[in-house]
């Protein structure tokens, strides 16, 4: 490279330096890559431009300048046309200026500036290209791109507001949450950066910053004070509305401060409850008397209470938080609590077990002769494992109460096998009692119906005996007459049918007293006619039913014939007429019973005893066939006679029996029973 023709050959003030030598070191020394062009082909270039493009002065001549541009720019133009555009004004007189995405000599691409501009030397004209190379700066120009991108991302999710103000006291960044942290109008910063100035004025109009004074001048002239301390400073503040902000201010080194603002109302009520809830644990743990330990995932003791150091009788000197679980371990098996041994082996057991972190629940005598209920339970973190809470209770008194108990329960079960089996007995001899009393009373009812045809018939054989004597002086003193003959004949003939009917109705009540004796007494099971039966249980309690003033209305078809026991069912009758004349018919003078029977299918038949009397209370019917309940105790009532009568229905007739009544409107008991009795009783 050398100096235009006609420009003086020294330099101004300089004693012998020509130009030309200026000029070459100027170029040689350029940290700026320069080269020639003259036409399609570079002349000449120099040493920044070897090291930026790694080619040499003999390399640049002999290869095209397109060569050393990719054959397409990043903004999409052409290479070659482009530059030939750029040249052709650079030749014109209009010195370029442009970013150029250039290409060394291995193929890499840098990205440069290029100036062109034109010299003319002796009628040639040449292209100085100047070269600089741009990856540094693009590369800092990127690097602090992405670091304002990245800090908008920052600002814009950052948690709370993000604020800088600069020396001129303006906003120049802030983010979405600024404004809705503190409640500021969006109008406020539509105009650009605002001045804090307005911010604080627009607070105190609104009635904040109470506690910075109680005047506006008092309020803005004490906030400004704090904020032009240029310290870093943090504090916290009720605002008007009763949220709690943190303000936090840092200054920044080149002028302003970076402020921050933090809603940390949720925060501090979270804070406020977790210490509420913490203290509320804490009281309950203290006074829990079983003993609880939380051990984390590592076996480290993390939480305690002072139970579970007196319940294992540890030192309180060796219980602190991050003790491990193989050191209480070893404690007790020191002093022998889980028996002869290995102890280290005892402990390694059992620190094994633990590591498995399963549930357990288990009992453990100690040698003080306590014995404790141990149960274990993991527990987990966000699903992740956190470790395991165990408690420890002495269950001692417990177990001590539960040996006692069941003794007792023993004791008890024994004293009511033995009561048991004394009321059975008991309650076999009020039966049969009752069964005895029953059949007494047959007896004396029968009696007194027997009286009547037989007293009868002894009055008329007397009178007839008498009127015989009679008749026999007549004939021994020869007076006999024909009307005499026949008036005795006449008598005779009366007197013996009078005799027959009362004999023969004598005859029927004793065979219908026989049967129901018979059955009653021996309980067989026969074949017989319900109708039959009902009327021989009628006729040989006719005397109690005469006495007691009632009517008894029969109304059983002819055509029911049972395989059943007789016997106990006319007990079962008999006891509900007692039933009725007992407890039904007490203020009555006058009553009717009825007792009627029914085919409900081939297979049952439907008894009804009904009576008109007072009827039973509504809480007294679920009980009345419960032994020993009466309404007449000490009245002539023994509580049985319903019992029985439920018993028999229920087990050895096979049926069921249930009774309906209202207060004054009698009672009527309803069975069912099997046509053919489902057992035999042997």
């Amino acid at each position: 490279m050398s100096p235009s023709d006609g420009m003086p050959t020294t330099m101004f003030g300089s004693h012998g330096i020509s130009r030309e030598a200026i000029y070459q070191a100027m170029v040689e020394q350029s940290l700026d890559a320069m080269l020639v062009l003259e036409g399609t082909r570079f002349v000449d270039c120099n040493p920044s431009a070897e090291r930026l493009y790694g080619a040499t002065r003999e390399q640049f001549s002999r290869i095209s300048p397109i060569d050393f541009s990719p054959e397409i720019q990043p903004d999409g133009r052409l290479s070659l046309p482009t530059a030939r555009e750029y040249v052709r004004l650079a030749n014109e007189g209009i010195p370029q200026r442009f970013e150029w995405m250039a290409r060394r000599l291995d193929g890499s691409l840098f990205p440069a500036e290029l100036g062109l501009s034109c010299l003319t030397d002796n009628g040639t004209t040449r292209t100085i290209l100047v070269v600089r190379d741009l990856s540094s700066r693009k590369l800092a120009e990127q690097a602090t791109q992405q670091k304002n991108s990245t800090l908008q991302v920052v600002l814009d999710n950052f948690p709370g507001g993000v604020a800088l103000i600069d020396e001129s006291w303006r906003i120049a960044t802030w983010n979405q949450a600024v404004l809705q942290i503190l409640g500021l109008p969006e109008y406020l910063f539509e105009q650009g950066p605002p001045h804090v100035h307005a911010i604080i004025s627009f607070n105190i109009e609104r009635g904040e910053y109470g506690e910075f004074g109680k005047t506006a001048e008092e309020k803005f002239t004490r906030l400004l004070q704090t904020l032009k301390q240029g310290q870093a400073y943090a504090y916290e503040r009720k605002r008007s509305d009763g949220k709690l902000i943190e303000i936090s201010s840092t200054p920044v080194s080149t002028g302003g401060f970076v402020m921050t603002f933090v809603d940390v109302t949720n925060k501090r009520n979270i804070e406020r409850e977790y210490k509420r809830q913490s203290l509320l644990l804490q009281t309950v743990l203290s006074s829990m008397p079983q003993g609880i330990s939380v051990f984390d995932k590592d076996l480290k003791l993390q939480l305690w209470n002072q139970s579970f150091i007196d319940v294992l009788n540890y030192d309180p000197a060796v219980i602190n938080e991050g003790r491990h679980f193989a050191d209480l371990l070893r404690i007790m098996a020191e002093r022998g609590e889980y028996g002869d041994g290995d102890r280290e082996q005892q402990v390694q057991q059992r620190l094994a077990l633990a590591k498995r972190f399963e549930a357990h629940r288990f009992e453990r005598r100690r040698p003080n002769g306590h014995t404790h209920l141990v149960q274990g339970t993991p527990y987990h973190d966000e699903g992740e494992l956190g470790g395991f809470i165990t408690t420890y209770t002495d269950i001692t008194d417990l177990k001590n109460a539960q040996l006692a108990l069941s003794n007792a329960n023993a004791m008890l079960e024994k004293n009511v096998a033995e009561r048991t089996s004394e009321l059975r007995s008991a309650l076999d001899d009020l039966i049969r009692s009752e069964k005895l009393a029953a059949l007494g009373s047959l007896v004396a009812g029968v009696a007194h119906e027997l009286n009547t045809p037989i007293g009868n018939s002894l009055l008329i054989s007397s009178t007839l005996k008498e009127r015989t004597g009679e008749f026999n002086k007549l004939i021994e003193q020869g007076q006999l007459r024909r009307s005499d003959l026949q008036q005795y004949v006449a008598e005779a003939s009366h007197a013996s049918a009078l005799l027959e009917r009362g004999l023969n109705a004598a005859g029927d009540l004793i065979s219908s007293f026989k049967q129901v004796a018979v059955d009653q007494a021996s309980s067989k099971r026969r074949r017989f006619n319900l109708a039959k039966v009902g009327s021989d249980i009628i006729a040989t309690v006719m005397m109690k039913i005469r006495q007691s003033g009632i009517k008894v209305d029969l109304d059983i078809a002819a055509n029911i014939e049972m395989d059943s026991y007789p016997g106990p069912l006319e007990q079962v009758i008999s006891n509900l007429i007692d039933n009725a004349i007992l407890h039904g018919f007490e203020s009555k003078t006058k009553g009717e019973v009825r007792l009627s029977a029914r085919l409900l299918n081939n297979e049952t038949v439907e008894i009804r005893f009904r009576d008109n009397g007072v009827g039973i209370r509504q809480d007294d019917i679920p009980r009345i066939f419960d032994p020993f309940f009466t309404t007449k105790l000490g009245k002539g009532g023994s509580g049985l006679g319903l019992n029985i009568v439920y018993n028999i229905v229920t087990s050895l007739l096979g049926g069921n029996i249930h009774v309906e009544s209202n207060p004054g409107d009698g009672a009527c008991f309803i069975l069912h029973l099997p046509l053919r009795s489902p057992s035999e009783q042997e």
